[in-house]
């Protein structure tokens, strides 16, 4: 109960009791003992009523207390004590009654308790050893800063990852990396194959981890720059390294042997492939940085040249993790709970807390577009398009209040949602030919082009995948059969709402122009990776990667966006 109600609840009792012992009780005992008793009783009422009044209700709304699912449903309940230990799927054979019992948002549940378990696992403190500490509330890095940052084991180079998995030489002339620091960038060049809209605002050879996927970068309210790192586990890092496959020269060969890429998958209690995507934003004096899990890293400057080392903070957490129930992998994505909307009420330390990525005063600037860039500061206005599942929001009070008794920075997320393939045995769609006649019908085209059939059918993160939440002006411009004027600027030309081509794999404008909706989707995403299977010289006589077909890569980009080519001496 809320500690008001407590409040409420305690003056109840002591009127009840004055006059239960004072005007009903005490006339009917001996005179001797009435003195004494009355006596306790005023030393009791008057103790009673002070504690009653001067208990204050919690100032931290996410303390209030949650309502929980009773002991037959406690599996729709966050597990308690809160945890170090980490499990990596849900409970197959209660999935397996709730599917049997049509309880499909049970089902949802199962896989969202699972996420805030990893996410409070993950982000357990460890000691020196790497062990978890007692408490949540412990210093000590979180189990994850023990995996291999991505540009430790896809160089660029294309050489092998080394033994400690160590810096590559041209960091180490600016950062000192004998303590393992935290490094914010990207290290492989941009190859030919990188999307066009990146390469308008990155230097070809550019080393930084500055942009989202197949997009651009993200500045915050204070005009920094959002950085990103990505952290693999033990297992998918032996897989890359023992099938060469963190280059394109070893790629190439494993295609042409035959084989086929196939991460470990885990089970509950076995660990399988697991990849991380990290959002950060610079914490400056406008910030509380207590709200945040935050840490202090090597940044590369915005201009490319050099690093930095700032206080940095959590914005943005991806968890993908492949198991032997969800060959398609479980998708995860957290939130900073600050990031898109605050009260504008509340205040700590005598600072007002404002969104990171969205300003309230300017409520008619275009939402999700690349921000003007001659205007500084530079900022995006950002806004959730699909909202946030009221089940999710229960569930994230219930976290959240755990996580406030146990004086954790994590009870300042949220978890936005959990997507998973409901029939993993389904292909993705494949469309009718007849002749030139090629069909795409709906919704399959759109819902299972992943194959699997996730659900939900679309989920992003407004901090990572900011630019995927419509239709972009190409896209538009193309259904209309106008030549687009402005495609870098184009992201999110028509929010929610565009031609269903736009969302197909492989669809043109000639195949479905039916108008849907759509923002993005883990899965859906993902499944088109690839790896590099042959390849051919450009005009300039450099090697180029030449790529295979889409679902050829067991949805993991990093191969064909992060790999090189060996260096030749």
């Amino acid at each position: 109960m809320n500690i008001l109600i407590h409040r409420n609840i305690l003056k109840h009792i002591t009127f009840g009791y004055f006059i239960f012992y004072d005007i009903i009780f005490l006339p009917f005992i001996n005179p001797k003992m009435k003195k004494s008793l009355i006596s306790m009783s005023v030393l009791l009422y008057v103790v009673c009523f002070y504690l009653a009044c001067t208990s204050s209700p919690n100032k931290n709304p996410q303390q209030g207390s949650i309502p929980k699912y009773p002991q037959e449903q406690d599996y729709l309940n966050i597990p308690t004590p809160l945890s170090p230990k980490m499990f990596y799927d849900v409970d197959m054979k209660l999935k397996a009654e709730l599917e049997g019992k049509k309880e499909f948002a049970s089902v949802q549940r199962l896989f969202e308790v699972l996420a805030w378990q990893q996410f409070i696992a993950l982000n357990w403190p460890t000691d020196a050893g790497g062990k978890p500490k007692p408490n949540l509330s412990d210093t000590g890095r979180p189990i994850w800063e023990q995996w291999e940052e991505s540009f430790e084991v896809f160089r660029a180079d294309g050489s092998a990852p080394t033994a400690d998995f160590d810096c590559p030489e041209d960091i180490k002339k600016h950062v000192d990396y004998k303590s393992k620091p935290k490094i914010l960038f990207r290290t492989n060049k941009r190859a030919a194959h990188a999307h066009a809209q990146m390469r308008k605002h990155a230097k070809a050879d550019s080393a930084n981890e500055l942009t989202q996927a197949f997009s651009d970068r993200i500045w915050d309210q204070n005009g920094n720059v959002v950085r990103y790192e990505i952290r693999l586990n033990k297992k998918t890092v032996d897989y890359l390294v023992k099938n060469e496959l963190y280059n394109f020269d070893g790629q190439i060969a494993f295609s042409e042997a035959g084989k086929k890429v196939e991460f470990p998958s885990g089970t509950r209690e076995e660990e399988g492939t697991i990849e991380l995507k990290i959002a950060w934003k610079i914490l400056t004096d406008a910030d509380v940085a207590e709200r945040y899990f935050h840490t202090e890293a090597y940044v590369i400057n915005e201009n490319e040249n050099g690093y930095t080392k700032k206080k940095v903070g959590l914005v943005g957490m991806h968890i993908a993790s492949k198991t032997k129930s969800s060959p398609q992998w479980i998708w995860t994505t957290f939130e900073h709970v600050d990031n898109l909307e605050t009260n504008p009420l509340q205040k700590v330390n005598g600072k007002s807390i404002k969104p990171s990525f969205y300003d309230p005063d300017n409520s008619i600037a275009a939402v999700n577009r690349f921000p003007d860039t001659s205007k500084k500061p530079v900022k995006n206005q950002i806004q959730r398009v699909l909202p946030i599942t009221q089940d999710t929001q229960e569930l994230n009070r219930q976290a959240q209040a755990l996580l406030a008794e146990a004086k954790s920075p994590l009870q300042y997320y949220q978890l936005i949602g959990s997507q998973w393939p409901t029939d993993p045995t389904a292909k993705p769609y494949q469309p009718t030919i007849v002749g030139k006649d090629t069909t795409y019908n709906l919704p399959d085209a759109i819902t299972n082009k992943s194959g699997g059939r996730p659900t939900p059918v679309y989920l992003t993160n407004m901090v990572m995948e900011t630019y995927f939440q419509g239709a972009s002006e190409t896209n538009i411009k193309k259904y209309f059969e106008i030549k687009p004027s402005d495609v870098q600027h184009g992201y999110n030309f028509s929010l929610g709402n565009q031609p269903a081509w736009a969302q197909i794999e492989g669809a043109t404008p000639a195949n479905q122009k039916t108008i849907v909706f759509g923002t993005e989707s883990c899965i859906g995403c993902h499944a088109s990776a690839s790896i590099a299977i042959g390849k051919k010289k450009d005009k300039d006589g450099k090697d180029v990667p030449v790529f295979g077909e889409p679902f050829t890569g067991d949805f993991e980009w990093l191969m064909k966006l992060k790999a090189s080519f060996k260096a030749t001496k």
